[in-house]
């Protein structure tokens, strides 16, 4: 018997050869170096081409992976969510202040998407004097930002805060603290309460 044609050769790797042909082309294989290396060449190339025994994942759960990490949709009305990280009235430190001092001010930190801000309330009960700044977790710029201070019945306090994003405002009475922060670019506002 002569070389084993190639076509015969791939029909034999994927188990297309009648037996008969099959036990000869093997009995062949074993004495001929040649052909044993080009059948070995084809088995290689040809299992890569085989369909993969893996199954895709359920598009369900697909889907629910996805969702992790999707970013939430921005609200359409503009405002943000804003959380309260901190409060000395609330969490108050044992013996000092948070700077290692003794202090009667109330430290406030509040956390939005796009920028933190740091409250220090001091003095006395209808003339608190109320310091702060907007610390953007990114590249926004919070200068300029219109602040709003509302205690439930007095008059609200306005004021921006400068190219650093610190405001002060004085002459505040006691009470709840009702912010409204608007940042000038992007016009999205900041609603919280302390």
């Amino acid at each position: 018997m002569g070389h084993v044609d190639p076509a015969v050769m791939i029909d034999l790797v994927e188990q297309k050869v009648r037996k008969s042909e099959r036990e000869r082309c093997q009995q062949h294989l074993t004495d001929c170096e040649r052909c044993t290396a080009e059948h070995e060449s084809w088995w290689t190339f040809l299992s890569g081409l085989a369909p993969s025994n893996l199954t895709d994942a359920p598009t369900e759960l697909l889907n629910e992976c996805i969702a992790i990490y999707q970013k939430p949709e921005q609200q359409l009305s503009g405002f943000q969510k804003a959380c309260v990280l901190f409060d000395s009235f609330l969490q108050p430190l044992a013996v000092t202040g948070l700077r290692g001092t003794m202090t009667e001010a109330r430290q406030v930190v509040v956390s939005t998407d796009d920028f933190d801000v740091h409250l220090k309330v001091s003095g006395k009960e209808f003339n608190q004097t109320v310091m702060a700044q907007l610390l953007p977790k990114g590249y926004i710029d919070v200068a300029d930002a219109e602040i709003q201070l509302r205690v439930p019945g007095h008059a609200a306090l306005l004021t921006r805060s400068n190219e650093f994003g610190q405001f002060t405002l004085k002459e505040v009475p006691s009470g709840p603290f009702f912010f409204l922060i608007v940042l000038p670019p992007s016009g999205n506002m900041v609603q919280f309460s302390v």
